[in-house]
């Protein structure tokens, strides 16, 4: 068995088959197969108890899961600033996210709400059904996505003038403006009243909106940069048993983002969010709380997820990386995360010498290479490969030196420590 030590170890992270999930990306990016044609919606690379990565010694190929591994010897791997101030866990999770369909939309809880809800459901015990569990950590989950092709998304609510405009022109949907202002409180009235309609209403309402969508599509198609081209595909995504589904209105009420390569949004607790399609690294807290609010057949609990939803709070926070420089070749994507940020590095055209001292646990992730390996090496020790693919964990107080070849991208998720 591995014995924990300042060093660095490749990790082995896991596949979630989520069915919104791309049966391409992540294989391609892998470099594995997939036979059975499944969807491949998130790589994970951490330690979270839902799907710990395995670390592996390069030295002698001994392996242990990294959430074990970090019980084990806590300050050894996370260091001794990590653990005071974040306590003896992982503080991050990092992922590769490919979307072929969208996502639920959802938001998740403040770090108070998520140990308040955490315990509550702990304290019922045998008695909690676990398809129905809210909570499955006592974390908060601010997180940021870096798109690596053209990502599209729901984020935050519009100005109300937009959605009133929307929702004016279905016919249908003019009702559910009745007795609502234009002051800052009809967003709220707005969404928590399509989230409580009916079976029967939702029928009524969503019938004819679909039908007329789709009949202005057929004649002239919507564009993504349109909501009501989301709205169809949400639709047309949802299972035959059950097609009127209340999230469908958000799709109108939020913000519809593109992310460009290499463009980023960061998404804090309370934001109502869903991502529609593409691929990219995802980046956040050390949690897996969400609280949905349609286009999903999970459990759905109506009345949690309008506790948690801020309307008040700036509803989009886009992510302009610093540049590199000669002295600094990494991006850095700052966000108002104490547990997490992450950085990019670049080669082009030419290979770059680096030389790390790392604070606190880093990840490594090379999501593109030209066939060329990259090397890593520790003092007095053989160098070791990565590629495209591939990720490593590098423990705090370990001094690297990397050559990273030319025409790499690799991305790195650490823990911000003043120095």
């Amino acid at each position: 068995m591995l014995t924990p030590k300042p060093t660095l170890y490749q990790l082995e992270g896991g596949i979630q088959h989520y069915a919104w999930g791309h049966r391409g990306a992540i294989p391609q990016m892998l470099g594995i197969g997939n036979p059975h044609d499944q969807p491949h919606a998130e790589y994970w690379m951490g330690a979270h108890a839902d799907m710990p990565s395995l670390l592996i010694d390069p030295s002698n190929s001994l392996s242990m899961r990294l959430d074990e591994a970090i019980g084990k010897s806590p300050e050894t791997l996370l260091g001794k600033a990590v653990c005071s101030e974040l306590g003896n866990r992982l503080p991050f999770l990092f992922k590769v996210l490919a979307a072929a369909q969208p996502l639920s939309i959802q938001v998740h809880p403040s770090k108070d709400q998520a140990r308040q809800g955490y315990a509550a459901e702990m304290a019922q015990g045998r008695n909690l059904d676990p398809a129905t569990r809210l909570f499955s950590d006592d974390n908060h989950k601010p997180e940021i996505i870096i798109a690596l092709e053209p990502f599209y998304g729901l984020c935050g609510f519009r100005p109300w003038q937009d959605i009133k405009e929307a929702f004016l022109k279905i016919p249908q949907w003019a009702i559910l403006l009745d007795e609502l202002g234009d002051d800052s409180a009809s967003t709220r009235k707005l969404y928590e009243r399509v989230m409580r309609l009916e079976d029967l209403q939702l029928e009524s309402m969503l019938a004819p909106a679909i039908e007329q969508l789709r009949r202005l599509h057929n004649q002239s198609p919507f564009k993504p940069s349109d909501p009501a081209f989301w709205f169809l595909r949400a639709s047309d995504c949802l299972p035959a048993e059950h097609p009127w589904d209340r999230g469908l209105f958000s799709v109108f009420m939020l913000n519809l983002i593109c992310l460009q390569p290499g463009e980023s949004i960061f998404i804090p607790s309370g934001i109502l969010h869903a991502y529609l399609q593409g691929v990219g690294m995802e980046l956040m807290a050390n949690s897996n709380n969400v609280l949905r609010g349609g286009l999903t057949p999970k459990h759905m609990d109506v009345d949690a997820l309008l506790k948690h939803i801020d309307y008040q709070s700036t509803q989009t926070h886009f992510i302009k990386p610093s540049q590199s420089t000669s002295t600094n070749p990494w991006s850095c994507y700052a966000v108002p995360a104490r547990e997490f940020e992450c950085q990019h590095l670049n080669t082009q055209a030419l290979p770059v010498d680096l030389d790390i001292q790392s604070q606190g646990p880093e990840i490594w992730f090379m999501n593109q290479d030209q066939g060329e390996a990259s090397q890593l090496s520790l003092a007095g020790q053989s160098p070791i490969d990565m590629r495209q693919g591939q990720a490593v964990f590098i423990s705090a107080g370990t001094r690297l030196g990397a050559r990273i070849a030319a025409g790499v991208s690799l991305y790195r998720a650490l823990v911000p420590l003043s120095t």
